[in-house]
């Protein structure tokens, strides 16, 4: 058993990386300003909601700060399609509500992640088997990368599909189904938004999770020729 202690911390410890990365992506993306209002721009938001860009930017800085549980209503008295009045509805304000809880599991995660990588690290150096704590690292990361890939597949192939999916495994009501007509939140955000979000959320996780590797194995090549210097025998 304790030579299978590092290949066990180094597989969990590809776990932890990979949550604390696509927990840190999700909150960059869906708090990152400048894609709403590229995304806005691209989409035609303004312009379907006959609002100018500065003004609809000025309502997604309320609806940011009250995802982040900063401000108790994300609800503005808005001007949309000539129409004055709140910019919600109450489905929409509940369902935002529900959104705001998911925010915080996310942000929940991230934290619990990183102090799980380091905690799993400090552990893996304990043990001083670099070697097998490596190779549980890259097995944990292949499985990771094979469950992306089939899932990238999936959602290339038919995104609405599993975009409905996921509603309904995270969400125990029906108020994220909008209707367009009538509430303005999905006109915002649209199904393409989230499209270009999730790419967006993928590319960076991906990206940094092979930087992750990488310094993996840069890190056990130092550590190999140390030892190989040395006059010792890599465990």
């Amino acid at each position: 058993m304790r030579r299978k202690l590092p290949f066990v911390l180094g597989a969990f410890l590809a776990v932890a990386v990979f949550l604390a990365f696509l927990s840190m992506a999700i909150i960059e993306v869906s708090f990152d300003r400048q894609f709403y209002a590229a995304q806005y721009t691209a989409l035609g938001v303004p312009e379907d909601l006959r609002v100018d860009l500065p003004t609809l930017m000025s309502y997604t800085e309320v609806l940011l700060d009250y995802l982040r549980g900063e401000v108790p209503s994300p609800n503005v008295v808005a001007t949309v399609r000539g129409r004055n009045g709140l910019l919600y509805g109450e489905r929409e304000v509940k369902h935002l509500r529900d959104v705001r809880y998911l925010f915080a599991l996310t942000f929940l995660v991230r934290n619990i992640s990183i102090v799980a990588l380091l905690l799993l690290l400090t552990a893996l150096l304990w043990t001083r088997n670099f070697n097998r704590g490596v190779r549980g690292y890259f097995c944990g990361s292949a499985v990771i990368s094979c469950l992306l890939l089939i899932l990238g597949l999936l959602a290339a192939v038919d995104f609405t599909h599993y975009f409905t999916l996921f509603h309904l495994l995270t969400f125990d009501n029906d108020l994220w189904l909008l209707n367009p007509a009538t509430e303005y939140l999905i006109r915002m955000v649209p199904e393409p938004f989230f499209m270009a979000a999730a790419l967006r959320i993928v590319l960076l996780t991906v990206g940094k999770f092979a930087l992750a590797g990488v310094a993996a194995l840069v890190g056990v090549s130092l550590y190999a020729h140390a030892v190989k210097r040395n006059g010792c025998q890599v465990c």
